[in-house]
């Protein structure tokens, strides 16, 4: 009979020695052929055909590292000119609301600060995305990540309520420059519950890999 986890360990070398090194990645992978055995075996196959399957669906290690070269370069490049995009779009929109509404210099600068740190967290939540934890299950991190993002408008609502509330009460004239604030805190948890629902191969193919974790 098949040794199930020397089976897996000698697969995992074997992808480790075609180029696919990255723990997270190898994690993911080991995570799904489990999965795919134990539905095989349960639906009454041998643990031998359904381990053969199973790796048979993920494909070969060099297929893989082919995969996820291949992928490299591409989606950076692509967020970089989205991310350009959307930044030029904003902080004209931006600029055009403020005069629109007459705020004075002040204004203009504690609302352009509620923008720039907005932006800031929209267009550099990659960089931080490497260093959040992998949820390997799936339906884990789609409830974990839509909870962080929930969070975000949570924040914002409570932000509206205790912080702007006053202002509007007192008819202060800085009431609509913090009201960009409000955002926010939505930009925050929205990025980090979008970093949490991503796998580990989804992290590879988009360039937000930890690069300093290495399988032993």
């Amino acid at each position: 009979m098949l040794n199930l986890e020397q089976a897996i360990a000698d697969w995992r070398n074997q992808l480790i020695a075609n180029g696919v090194t990255a723990a997270e990645v190898l994690d993911e992978l080991e995570s799904h052929l489990r999965e795919d055995v134990q539905a095989q075996v349960r639906a009454g196959a041998t643990i031998e055909s359904a381990f053969s399957i199973a790796r048979a669906r993920l494909g070969r290690g060099d297929t893989l590292r082919t995969e996820f070269k291949n992928a490299e370069g591409r989606p950076d490049r692509l967020l970089r000119l989205l991310c350009l995009i959307f930044v030029g779009l904003i902080l004209w929109m931006s600029g055009y609301t403020f005069v629109y509404l007459g705020m004075s210099s002040g204004e203009q600068i504690v609302a352009y600060a509620a923008v720039a740190f907005t932006l800031v967290v929209a267009c550099g939540w990659r960089y931080a995305v490497p260093y959040l934890p992998v949820i390997l299950h799936k339906g884990k991190r789609m409830t974990v990540g839509w909870a962080c993002i929930v969070s975000g408008f949570v924040a914002s609502n409570l932000f509206c309520h205790f912080v702007l509330a006053p202002f509007e009460r007192n008819r202060d004239g800085l009431m609509p420059a913090i009201g960009f604030w409000a955002v926010f805190p939505i930009a925050v948890f929205a990025c980090l519950g979008l970093g949490l629902m991503m796998s580990a191969s989804d992290r590879q193919h988009w360039g937000m890999e930890n690069s300093t974790r290495k399988a032993p």
